[in-house]
């Protein structure tokens, strides 16, 4: 398997502001439904590790080896009592080896984790979620805003939003190419660094599929979740085409659509 993350998930956590926010969201929503929750595509799992903190029994899943990496040495290097209803799984997100109904609540979030997904494997990681969920369970999903990559993110450099380790210097450049037939993004990317006066470079070329709202309340429509509600941040303020993001709230039907 090409892990899109192996030469950069070791810097990931460095290019999000702190995620005080994003984990009291998660928890809030999640704490509607019950305690047991999916962190589908979690990354480095440092929101999986606070909802544990939280009391919440989480399961950690995502298909790279090198973020897991970065997962389990963060849940190793946790010593309270509570990390331990964190474990961590490699999967994919439309077959996942764990029983149906086993869960209260199901994130995806990491904003763009989800567009790594084309139309077909999206409703089908939908569908999948739908059989992990206890009928009523809550789903969310953390989107891109298409318009703000197209617009206001077409090209741009920046470095890491906190800080790095003493000696570390990282820095990301980004080109956004939107294909609107397809409703792809094609984004080019290139990170430089050093360390400890060593300079290295990587360089990752890749497509995310950006969903407009009615496309993605469509594909979750199809895969047997009610009335899909839309929201441009934490604060659940309405979505418009400035929001931060996309982020898609909704509940699974007692029964599969045919």
């Amino acid at each position: 398997m090409n892990d899109l993350y192996a030469d950069w998930a070791w810097i990931y956590d460095t290019y999000y502001p702190d995620r005080t926010g994003e984990v009291c969201f998660w928890a809030g929503q999640a704490e509607r439904y019950g305690r047991r929750v999916l962190d589908l595509m979690c990354g480095t799992a440092e929101v999986s590790l606070e909802l544990a903190r939280r009391g919440y029994r989480v399961l950690g899943v995502d298909l790279s080896p090198a973020m897991l990496a970065v997962a389990g040495q963060r849940l190793a290097a946790a010593a309270d009592y509570p990390a331990r209803g964190l474990s961590l799984v490699q999967g994919e997100a439309c077959t996942l080896p764990v029983t149906g109904a086993a869960f209260d609540f199901v994130l995806v979030g990491g904003n763009g984790s989800f567009s790594h997904l084309d139309d077909d494997l999206a409703l089908a990681s939908l569908r999948e979620i739908w059989r992990l969920l206890r009928p009523g369970g809550g789903l969310g999903l953390e989107l891109m805003n298409p318009h703000l990559l197209k617009e206001v993110y077409p090209r741009r450099t920046f470095g890491p939003l906190r800080p790095t380790p003493p000696g570390v210097m990282v820095e990301k450049s980004v080109a956004n190419r939107y294909d609107p037939r397809a409703g792809l993004f094609h984004i080019e990317q290139v990170t430089r660094y050093e360390i400890d006066g060593q300079r290295g470079e990587t360089a990752e070329s890749f497509a995310l599929r950006v969903w407009q709202p009615d496309e993605i309340q469509a594909l979750l429509a199809g895969a047997g979740f009610g009335e899909s509600r839309l929201y441009g941040g934490y604060d659940l303020q309405p979505f418009d085409r400035w929001s931060s993001d996309l982020l898609v709230l909704a509940e699974r039907l007692p029964e599969p659509l045919p």
